[in-house]
């Protein structure tokens, strides 16, 4: 029996007529009578590129007999393909009859295009997870870099020549580690973390990345305003806003044209109203995107209409600022970022190196990367502390039964290792230990959160950090377990 939404096809070979039933018209916008005609009229339906495989299936079927089965592109009323999937098989009647090839026909033209999005999101996850482990491994390295660049700076011996050497690879080491945090925010992108940001330089950090996502075709602009206040935002979601808008203005401007983001502080006194976007009364720093096509009219997709727009829109959103679009003029396309200001400016303000404080005690430290565990351990060592240490979690909890006697004040360890990771073995070690303090040690941006969910009460530290930020948070943990004693 036929089911709905299906083509029974019947080929007499020695006639060469078809007979064609059930759903012509629906997959192929065609009545059964219209399809009459032989095996060349249906194979002028098939797409060019599918019609010799298609021949050379039937041909193999006529002489081997047996089932067959093709899946080609198949040409509808309306000049457009849709996918079909034919499934049949002969039938030689006896007494000297002709072979008869009989099929059914089904549009799997949808369920192609799923197993299509389903292996594009396979290959994209796959893709985040690869670009996660390449940019937390190269994290460590530069971890390893900065400190001990920051090392050397303090040692007296050097002359100024060689301490500016020096300086130079850190800033790059630095910017290196701006990189790859975006990478990792985007492969596992963070819940929303509103802090004071710095806008005009947030805008130098990312500007390398807007001008390779432009092309050469498109010039960017950077136009900061002078003193500008920090802004309430989490970072990597405005740096993700920046990226979608470049992207948009990208589209919009095949043939090039010119980009401009410019900032400025504006206090909004009563409501102001942008089309659909509302901005209530308040302090604000506002980023003001042009873009301007090198042609009148371009063939790109206007920019207002842009997906990158509503997806921009509910970031800043959750940001509490508002994204505004004016109307496209003859030449130019502007959208406006409005976010709020900071309520203490000065937790803007770059605090440097923290204080260093230090007291002497033992440590278990628990990396997986020995350049960046033997850094560590230099570090912590310089400054007095006795430190034992292990690869990864299972190589931690060996070291402690081993050495029953060895009870160590902190426990400092890698989030993200194989066999037993850092947060399960801080759930493991908090009644073995329970004197114990733990500092969590991570570069992707949601650890933090995941250990805040599992209430692990243990500190934690980003990954690449100064060596003062290590000290420092070292001092202070070992400080507040003095001040709770």
């Amino acid at each position: 029996m036929l089911a709905a939404g299906q083509i029974l096809r019947e080929w007499d070979t020695s006639s060469d007529e078809s007979v064609y039933s059930g759903a012509t018209e629906e997959i192929l916008g065609i009545l059964p009578h219209e399809l009459g005609g032989g095996f060349e009229t249906w194979l002028e339906l098939i797409h060019p590129d599918d019609r010799t495989a298609y021949r050379k299936e039937i041909q193999r079927v006529l002489v081997e007999g047996g089932p067959f089965e093709a899946e080609v592109r198949i040409r509808k009323h309306n000049r457009r393909h849709r996918q079909i999937l034919e499934r049949g098989y002969f039938i030689t009647p006896g007494h000297g009859g002709s072979a008869v090839l009989t099929s059914v026909i089904n549009d799997v033209t949808e369920l192609r295009e799923m197993e299509s999005r389903l292996k594009q999101s396979q290959r994209v996850e796959a893709f985040s997870q690869l670009t996660g482990g390449v940019a937390h491994d190269f994290n460590n390295m530069l971890s390893v870099v900065i400190g001990y660049t920051q090392l050397m700076l303090e040692e007296n011996a050097m002359n100024p020549g060689e301490q500016g050497f020096l300086r130079e690879i850190e800033k790059a080491a630095l910017r290196a580690s701006s990189l790859t945090n975006q990478l990792l925010a985007f492969s596992r992108p963070a819940p929303v973390r509103r802090g004071n940001l710095a806008f005009n330089e947030l805008l130098v950090e990312v500007v390398k990345m807007l001008k390779r996502l432009l092309g050469e075709q498109i010039e960017l602009v950077i136009e900061p305003g002078d003193a500008l206040p920090p802004v309430q935002a989490d970072r990597s979601q405005i740096e993700q806003v920046l990226i979608n808008l470049a992207v948009a203005s990208r589209e919009a401007m095949p043939d090039g044209g010119r980009l401009v983001v410019a900032t400025r502080c504006e206090v909004v006194s009563e409501a102001l109203t942008i089309r659909e976007t509302v901005v209530p009364p308040g302090s604000y720093v506002v980023a003001r995107i042009t873009h301007t096509p090198v042609t009148h009219r371009s063939a790109g997709k206007p920019l207002e209409r842009h997906k990158a727009i509503g997806t921009s829109a509910g970031i800043i959103a959750e940001n509490e600022g508002h994204l505004a679009v004016y109307p496209a003029d003859d030449s130019s396309t502007r959208v406006d970022l409005y976010l709020p200001t900071a309520a203490d400016p000065r937790a803007a303000t770059p605090a440097g190196i923290p204080e260093r404080i230090s007291h002497a005690c033992s440590i278990l430290l628990v990396e997986d990367d020995s350049s960046m565990r033997q850094f560590a351990k230099t570090v912590l060592t310089r400054v007095g502390h006795h430190v034992i240490e292990a690869e990864d979690g299972l190589a931690a909890l060996a070291t402690l039964r081993s050495n029953p006697a060895f009870r160590p004040d902190l426990v400092i360890s890698d989030m993200v290792m194989p066999r037993l990771g850092g947060l399960e073995l801080v759930l493991q070690l908090k009644d073995l230990l329970p004197e114990a303090r733990f500092l969590l040690i991570s570069g992707y941006p949601d650890q933090q959160a995941l250990a805040e969910k599992k209430r692990t009460a243990a500190a934690f530290l980003k990954k690449p950090f100064a060596v003062g930020e290590l000290i420092s948070i070292v001092g202070n943990i070992l400080e507040t377990t003095r001040d709770q004693q």
